[in-house]
């Protein structure tokens, strides 16, 4: 799919919100969230803003297999795998982002979600993972032409001989909370 293709079917999924646009060889967009205070997991620290799963996968429609790393709470839903190393939030699979134990070509879609900073990790009770590491390791299981969808407050380091990046989302959620960036990156 190109790159307006995405565009358009966001605003197809989502017609009433601020459309998406490419420009440069970039898909663009601002996310004004709203904060949905009423947690799936009161017990959990930290999970995606309202409504930005749905957001997000709207812009692959094409995709097959999909990985959410660092998945937190979420539900697997069709062809979708999540990755936790905490076994206690019952991810599909446990596992090290920095070591994912899958072959090759495995997702043409990972979306990410790592904690942004070392605050954050201490709270899931985890170390605070490289996001060099992690963005070259989910290179290994996601062929070219496949998509990350990195969700984070920086934008991660990643080697362009491995990935280009294609996209970038501006994710605004309510009023007195960390901005974030969705990075969206092409394997090359």
């Amino acid at each position: 799919m190109t790159l307006e293709e995405r565009a358009e079917s966001y605003h197809t999924t989502f017609p009433k919100y601020p459309k998406m646009w490419v420009d440069g060889g970039w898909l663009m967009g601002v996310w004004v969230i709203g904060a949905l205070y009423k947690r799936p997991n009161p017990e959990y620290y930290g999970a995606f803003p309202h409504g930005f799963a749905r957001r997000t996968l709207s812009l692959f429609p094409d995709r097959v297999h999909t990985l959410h790393l660092f998945s937190g709470t979420i539900q697997a839903g069709d062809n979708e795998v999540t990755v936790d190393i905490n076994p206690a939030l019952k991810p599909s699979v446990v596992a090290d982002a920095r070591h994912l134990p899958f072959p090759p070509n495995s997702f043409d879609l990972v979306c990410a979600d790592p904690p942004y900073s070392a605050k954050d990790a201490e709270n899931y009770g985890y170390g605070m993972p490289s996001r060099l590491h992690v963005v070259r390791e989910v290179r290994s299981v996601v062929p070219t032409g496949g998509h990350l969808a990195w969700l984070d407050t920086v934008r991660p380091m990643y080697s362009k001989k491995l990935w280009k990046q294609v996209g970038t989302v501006m994710v605004l959620v309510s009023t007195n909370t960390r901005t974030r960036c969705l990075s969206i990156f092409e394997a090359v």
